[in-house]
């Protein structure tokens, strides 16, 4: 595997949320009749530590612990907690934003008479709100189109398909990114008396390649590496032939706080072109370094695992003083192994964290994919083609983060490559730009790319975390463009950017 060498002289020796961010919330909304809910219970109380709602990992809702969560609310018709952000069915779908993404009139449709933002997405819910987030009960997504109106809501289980009713068969499982996932949680008492079991796994639209599932016992070892919904295929072999023999069932996989992907095209010839993902310290106009990395300046040669153990480099980005989450915090060791996704990560980077025993950095570079071969599927070959990504765990609240992609080199190939950015906000994905979100795809050609130093860089997209309860959607995207009314995308080069940091940041 090609070797980058770092143009700048670096030290190499060296949640508090309620839900995963497929909603942690729901809009603050008058109460009306509630047509799904079975009797006895209530959207208006809630039960246990975990508050209202649970989470994607089974915890409670707002003022659970990270992740996990306490117990779900279980509503009741006794004394409980009222929630001041229930949100129940009623005559009129809602576009304001503690609505968005919820079926307000409960038609099985969400927003569709909302206008959006093209290259945007959210989470939404199908049936009656107040059981987004609740156990077994998960939110799909759904894309701006290019008209400027949402899509349909697809993925998820919603309570019109009856989420909350308990699952003995095949149901949803959820997992972090890195996490090797045991397959057969997922199957139930489906999977009871089975002699012959396989699985195979479809990725999220856009995730390519997809890992294979793969060892000695195949339910033990599918390791996802990016954010999304799969898609589960089960077949058995059971004592009685009359059964079923196959179900399908999702695998939920996210992460706390701010999460971006990169992905882009690559050849069979094992060189294949070079982007780099950079993220710029929050709401801060010191220009980028563009070609390496900087304090400011996120990205392959100043925030991987060796710039910060065992002695963190004085080019290293040092950029969050809290103590504890969930204010900003540099380093965090959660009690809890899953939860520090770090020490997951492949190709030997995991194990290398762990060693260090601080936790996961924030920010932090995971992977750096220099070249690839596309027909690999082992996630820890060095060789798979696997996506830059840059994780904040605990982003600040109301500060701009922006997002940046550097054309490193073409390494002498002649084809064109278009760049694919996903946004994640607490799991749910906000955006995908790039082949969306422009009059036309973002495209990087081979004269875009002969030297680090002078080529193209894209300025991509500012992030905003928002610190309202009853605000569902955790963040907010706002696209850099050229020009905005012609949605043309803002690329530039590296001594641009090494002049500035970019157009202002929103109010």
């Amino acid at each position: 595997m090609a070797m980058k060498l770092r143009t700048t002289l670096l030290t190499t020796t060296g949640l508090a949320i309620a839900a995963l961010g497929l909603g942690l919330a729901h809009g603050c909304s008058a109460s009306n009749t509630n047509s799904e809910l079975p009797s006895g219970g209530s959207t208006a109380t809630t039960g246990g530590a975990g508050g209202a709602g649970g989470s994607l990992f089974g915890g409670g809702g707002a003022g659970g612990a990270i992740l996990t969560g306490g117990a779900a609310g279980t509503g009741g018709s006794g004394g409980g907690v009222v929630d001041p952000c229930a949100s129940e069915c009623g005559p009129a779908e809602l576009c304001d934003g503690i609505h968005a993404g919820l079926d307000d009139n409960c038609d099985g449709q969400v927003d569709e008479d909302c206008s959006c933002v093209t290259g945007m997405m959210q989470s939404c819910f199908k049936g009656e709100p107040a059981y987004r987030d609740k156990p077994g009960c998960f939110p799909g997504s759904q894309h701006c189109s290019e008209f400027g109106t949402w899509g349909d809501c697809t993925g998820g289980v919603h309570a019109t398909d009856h989420c909350y009713q308990a699952q003995v068969g095949c149901h949803a499982i959820t997992a972090y990114p890195f996490q090797t996932v045991n397959l057969k949680d997922g199957t139930g008492d489906f999977s009871t008396g089975a002699t012959t079991e396989t699985w195979t796994v479809d990725c999220p639209p856009g995730v390519s390649p997809c890992p294979a599932v793969s060892g000695a016992s195949p339910a033990d070892d599918f390791q996802p590496l990016q954010s999304g919904e799969y898609t589960v295929h089960y077949t058995r072999q059971p004592p009685d032939d009359n059964n079923e023999t196959t179900c399908d069932y999702p695998l939920f996989v996210g992460a706390p706080g701010f999460r971006v992907e990169l992905e882009w095209e690559h050849d069979l010839g094992g060189t294949g072109v070079d982007l780099d993902l950079h993220v710029h310290k929050p709401q801060d106009t010191t220009p980028w370094e563009g070609d390496g990395g900087s304090l400011v300046d996120c990205a392959f040669s100043n925030c991987v695992y060796s710039d910060f153990l065992p002695i963190q480099s004085p080019f290293a980005p040092d950029w969050f003083s809290g103590v504890q989450p969930p204010d900003p915090v540099d380093w965090y060791i959660d009690p809890v192994l899953e939860r520090n996704t770090c020490y997951f990560a492949p190709r030997g980077v995991g194990a290398q964290w762990q060693a260090g025993g601080k936790g996961c950095h924030n920010p932090r570079l995971d992977l750096d994919n220099i070249t690839c071969d596309p027909t690999s599927v082992n996630v820890n070959d060095y060789d798979f083609c696997a996506p830059e990504n840059i994780n904040i765990d605990y982003p600040p609240a109301n500060q701009w983060i922006r997002i940046g992609v550097h054309y490193y080199s073409n390494h002498g190939v002649t084809y064109d490559v278009h760049p694919r950015i996903r946004i994640f906000c607490n799991a749910a994905q906000v955006a995908e730009l790039g082949p969306q979100g422009y009059n036309t795809p973002v495209t990087f050609t081979p004269a875009d790319g002969p030297s680090p130093s002078t080529n193209l860089f894209w300025l991509v997209a500012d992030v905003r975390f928002l610190d309202d309860p009853c605000v569902d959607q955790k963040c907010e995207v706002k696209t850099l463009y050229f020009d905005q009314n012609q949605q043309t995308a803002l690329l530039t080069t590296v001594p641009m950017v090494q002049a500035s940091y970019g157009p202002p940041y929103p109010p």
